[in-house]
């Protein structure tokens, strides 16, 4: 869609936090119902009908700069009735997210596939599948890290290799060790969701800082929220402490809410600078090309590196069962979402809201839109996208909805991203 033919207008885009003096910047006044479908477009909104879910779908990163593409990837799927979603927010680089797209789903097909087979007509224990789902997350990791010990085995090895024999080792365009070695510094969370065929049960498992929270309508009529995911960052007393744990003579390993006062996740696939020894970021990820693409400066952070690993791949399972349907009517929806769909209401109110209270709010927001609409699994209800729709209401920061602020927030001509990548599932089970 071209913008020219809009009137012309500056915006200083005050409600994402930027201080005064920033701006102004240019934006293009497109007007409804323009705007709209732009969102609609840029988001690549979606919905994705299995057996027994129907899965509304957005991922948005407004950045025209091909640089600042999203690093953000989501997958939803259908195994004969189970139902299988997930959003990957990577970092650094999209070696590793996309690594794990590919490999993690059919990781854990073949798994549910075998206890599946091995379990016969007897129903399968909630635990089993919650360890195959922490099996499996952590075996993508592992295979990251196993591809540079394939290399370099140990420190030792590393010793009595120069620069130029690693570098000839990992470089080169065409070099399968490069792709191994870029995987390894980038990073990605997780966030997994997989419902039975009878929907009667939801696992959720979760590493890093996505969100996933579970809306139950209760017998009265009334919205439960239940939140299902860890929020896996220094900023949560519970992980600072495990790692401080973990680490008890290293007064830094948490820094600034950050771990190594560098990275703001405490579980992660990749980000292998925080999980080996530092001689493999000197001599092998320093040595790599293309490098790293972080924002901590290496040297401010790498003698805080002193017994690895500080990141965790070991994913926070949550089994719930599910309440039954009744009239082929949905009465659970699921949501899940990278961290940049809650970043979205940071500036909005004078006090700052809670994680709970949000992940409240769009719990309420969709149940009542759904009791309005009735809407039915596999109705004409589900084509109307209420990921869209939750998009579109933190675009607006939780509050009234303003056209011109979406049209600040799609259309602003800023030589950087001005917001993260943001992803959002909402699922009706």
């Amino acid at each position: 869609m071209s913008y020219m033919s809009h009137p012309q207008r500056s915006t200083g885009l005050e409600f994402l936090g930027f201080p005064p003096g920033y701006g102004p910047w240019t934006y293009r006044a497109v007007p409804e119902p323009l705007i709209s479908s732009e969102l609609a477009r840029l988001a690549s909104a979606h919905v994705v009908n299995g057996k027994t879910t129907t899965t509304g779908c957005v991922s948005l990163q407004p950045s025209p700069d091909p640089d600042e593409r999203s690093q953000d990837r989501f997958v939803v799927l259908d195994w004969n009735g189970w139902s299988f979603s997930a959003v990957f927010d990577g970092h650094g680089g999209q070696e590793a997210v996309d690594y794990v797209v590919e490999e993690l789903p059919s990781l854990i097909h073949t798994a549910l596939t075998e206890v599946l087979a091995d379990a016969g007509p007897v129903p399968l224990a909630p635990s089993t599948v919650s360890a195959l789902l922490q099996y499996s997350i952590q075996a993508v990791d592992d295979a990251l890290t196993n591809g540079v010990k394939h290399l370099f085995p140990d420190e030792a090895a590393l010793a009595a290799l120069t620069d130029e024999q690693i570098k000839s080792t990992i470089n080169g365009p065409t070099n399968p060790n490069n792709l191994a070695i870029l995987r390894c510094m980038r990073g990605t969370t997780a966030l997994v969701s997989l419902v039975d065929p009878m929907k009667e049960n939801l696992w959720v498992a979760s590493l890093g800082d996505c969100q996933a929270v579970l809306g139950t309508k209760t017998s009265n009529g009334t919205w439960n929220a239940t939140i299902l995911s860890v929020n896996h960052s220094g900023r949560n007393p519970a992980e600072a402490t495990r790692i401080r744990k973990e680490h008890p003579s290293e007064s830094e390993c948490i820094k600034f809410d950050r771990v190594l006062g560098a990275i703001a996740v405490t579980r992660a696939i990749g980000d292998h600078i925080f999980k080996l020894p530092v001689s493999y970021t000197r001599r092998v990820f320093m040595n790599c090309v293309p490098g790293f693409s972080v924002s901590s400066k290496l040297e401010d952070f790498l003698p805080r590196n002193k017994s690895p690993p500080y990141l965790s791949a070991l994913a926070d399972i949550k089994h719930v069962t599910l309440p039954p349907s009744t009239a082929n009517t949905s009465e659970a929806i699921l949501i899940l979402c990278s961290d940049g769909l809650v970043d979205l209401y940071e500036h909005t109110n004078a006090r700052r809201v809670t994680l709970e209270e949000i992940l409240t709010q769009w719990v309420y927001m969709l149940g009542e839109r759904m009791d309005r609409k009735g809407a039915k699994v596999g109705g004409d209800a589900d084509n109307d996208n209420a990921a869209l729709v939750l998009l579109r209401h933190a675009l607006m920061g939780g509050g009234a909805d303003d056209p011109d602020r979406l049209a600040q927030m799609l259309t602003v001509e800023i030589p950087w991203r001005w917001m993260d990548d943001t992803t959002a599932l909402v699922q009706t089970l």
